[in-house]
């Protein structure tokens, strides 16, 4: 059975992982939509995929901090990388609408993830619960963002 020092390790990387895909889930919505028509659309995607770097780049430096340089061992999908890639967050969709359903979905799963991380017993220090809930938070309202969007353009 693994230490919970471990757990709350793998749990970090699986989230710089799933970052890593939710950059790339943005990169696809955004030549997945009209470059003419949605500029507002595209904006936000990039300012979110911004976003996700820059939080991915926070998470980095945490790591070592938190017991475990990015060298020292290999990433290996763990629980939150099987519930992100078990919902298949990818965008196989084209146009506004069915794009940002998809983008909804995705962020649908990480808001569970990051339910999962803030929830877990874990022996995070105060500084990363900090910033983990800070982005839980940022993701709340970008969610919140796609779902307005979503009823904006359905009307």
């Amino acid at each position: 059975m693994e230490n919970n020092e471990n757990i709350h390790t793998d749990q970090l990387q699986d989230l710089i992982q799933v970052l890593t895909e939710r950059i790339e889930v943005y990169t696809n919505a955004v030549s997945s939509v009209d470059p003419d028509k949605d500029v507002d659309l595209i904006a936000f995607f990039e300012k979110s995929m911004q976003l996700s770097q820059q939080f991915k780049s926070e998470l980095v430096v945490i790591l070592p901090k938190e017991g475990l340089s990015p060298s020292e061992k290999q990433w290996t999908p763990g629980e939150l990388y099987h519930k992100w890639e078990k919902r298949d967050p990818c965008i196989h969709a084209s146009g506004r609408e069915q794009v940002l359903e998809s983008c909804e979905k995705m962020e649908e799963i990480i808001q569970d993830i990051f339910k999962q991380i803030l929830s877990s017993k874990n022996n995070f220090s105060e500084n990363t619960i900090a910033i983990l809930k800070s982005q839980a938070a940022l993701q709340q309202e970008i969610y919140e963002l796609i779902k307005d969007l979503k009823r904006k353009t359905a009307t």
